[in-house]
């Protein structure tokens, strides 16, 4: 980002990233958290079940008593208290240090490709989330713990995303319209949609989400341009 006087803002406290890899493992780090707050409350959420069910048809349709039903009487119910939402830097979490990394070069492939489809925050983290699997193994057993339904789906699904990253009504539905067919990452097939093996569920919301090949070769290279992803448009003679 470049201020006004033509000056490129200097950061003394803040190192930049040593490369794309760096940078993948920090996100991967945030990432991790967001989905151990997740499992812990699904864990818990998964023994309020058990303790108040009766019966294998209770248990199938939780999702509906349970928002009539106060499942822990001294605390009233089970809500989450909401905390007030945090300002980011318009470059994401780790902003000044991407910028740094700008001013030095060092080619990030996941800042860049936000850059030149203008995407959104939940957009990047979908990235993220979807890339984890590409990384290790592991994040699969995770999506189909906390994908809570009965496909055992090892990728994340729209719902899963939602849940995670969304903190009110408004931000479900300004990021649901981010997969719209029109999106960027849907329309130029960087995230595809598939319902999943052994499902019948048809809505977007039971949707598993997955990266095409070509989406995973550039977010995870060191030198690999942002044209291989996203090619440049023909200009008209």
């Amino acid at each position: 980002m470049i201020a006004e006087t033509g000056e490129v803002p200097s950061f003394p406290d803040v190192q930049p990233f040593a490369d794309n890899w760096s940078y993948l493992k920090a996100e991967l780090a945030w990432l991790d958290r967001v989905l151990m707050r997740s499992l812990s409350k699904q864990r818990q959420n998964n023994q309020e079940i058990d303790r108040v069910a009766r019966s294998p048809l209770d248990r199938s349709t939780s999702h509906w008593w349970k928002g009539f039903i106060a499942i822990d009487p001294s605390k009233g119910g089970s809500l989450v208290p909401q905390n007030p939402p945090q300002t980011q830097h318009p470059l994401g979490r780790y902003g000044n240090r991407i910028e740094v990394s700008r001013d030095q070069n060092i080619r990030l492939a996941i800042p860049t490709l936000c850059d030149r489809l203008e995407l959104g925050q939940f957009e990047r983290d979908l990235l993220i989330l979807c890339l984890a699997p590409e990384i290790s193994r592991r994040y699969e057993k995770l999506y189909a713990f906390l994908n809570n339904d009965e496909t055992n789906c090892k990728q994340p699904t729209v719902d899963l995303a939602l849940r995670l990253f969304c903190r009110s009504d408004a931000e479900w539905r300004n990021a649901r319209s981010t997969l719209a067919a029109t999106s960027p990452l849907i329309k130029r097939k960087i995230i595809q949609l598939y319902p999943p093996p052994s499902s019948t569920a048809r809505s977007l919301l039971a949707k598993a989400m997955l990266l095409s090949e070509k989406a995973v070769t550039y977010l995870l290279s060191e030198d690999l341009p942002i044209e291989a992803i996203v090619p440049k448009p023909k200009t008209k003679k």
